[in-house]
């Protein structure tokens, strides 16, 4: 015999009502309310899927729609170009080639400027030397020198500032620590610094190290190391 159990209803204006379920339509009735929570959990997922998917959808069209435009702009071109070349006319020929060699002009890349990049600056007022370049952890680099101070009469002051020059020359300028570039000797002083490759770059795409002894905004000295002689 399958057990049962009662379930009373008491209202205040209503006599006491008595109900008896058995075990197993108890269990039946928390299954089907399982069920209906997990299918609307299911059905909220499905209509969350099926949202992201058309929102995707969404973007891909708006961006074919717009490279078919940009398309039928350059086919229009193309078609005019080709009616100035079949019509022989020669104003519009020359019109026609003037534009297109300042429009190739403009997209060449302005020239380096080697000989400023590769400068090198000599005060004869000091001298860097033992100067070294290490991989350090964290993927940062550790540089350290030895800096002489040529001027046998007194005390120099001064910052130095680093920077990479990239085989494409340019110049990547390196944010080193500022309390271990100032400096202030009398006969010498030893530089220690770690720093991070610079975010524009990468370390293989550094061609040397320029490095630059300042003195109140002026240059005492600027030498320029390759990467293949310190690393």
């Amino acid at each position: 015999m399958s057990e049962k159990y009662s379930v009373l209803i008491m209202r205040d204006d209503t006599n006491v009502r008595r109900y008896r379920v058995s075990s197993s339509s108890l269990r039946m009735l928390l299954v089907v309310l399982f069920c209906v929570v997990l299918v609307a959990l299911c059905g909220i997922f499905t209509s969350f899927s099926l949202w992201e998917t058309n929102t995707a959808l969404m973007k891909e069209r708006h961006g074919v729609q717009k490279e078919l435009r940009d398309l039928k702009v350059y086919v229009e071109r193309l078609e005019n170009i080709e009616q100035i070349l079949q019509s022989n006319d020669p104003e519009e020929l020359q019109a026609l080639f003037s534009s297109m060699s300042v429009a190739a002009s403009a997209e060449l890349p302005p020239p380096i400027d080697l000989s400023s990049i590769l400068k090198i600056v000599d005060a004869n007022l000091v001298e860097v030397s033992n100067l070294k370049l290490q991989k350090a952890t964290g993927g940062n680099l550790r540089l350290s020198l030895k800096l002489d101070n040529k001027n046998a009469k007194g005390n120099i002051r001064g910052s130095i500032a680093l920077a990479f020059i990239t085989k494409e020359g340019k110049v990547i300028v390196i944010d080193a620590n500022e309390k271990d570039m100032d400096f202030s000797i009398n006969r010498f002083k030893r530089i220690v610094t770690t720093f991070e490759v610079p975010e524009a770059m990468l370390l293989n795409e550094a061609y040397a190290l320029q490095v630059s002894i300042n003195k109140d905004k002026t240059t005492l000295l600027q030498r320029i190391y390759p990467m293949k002689e310190l690393m």
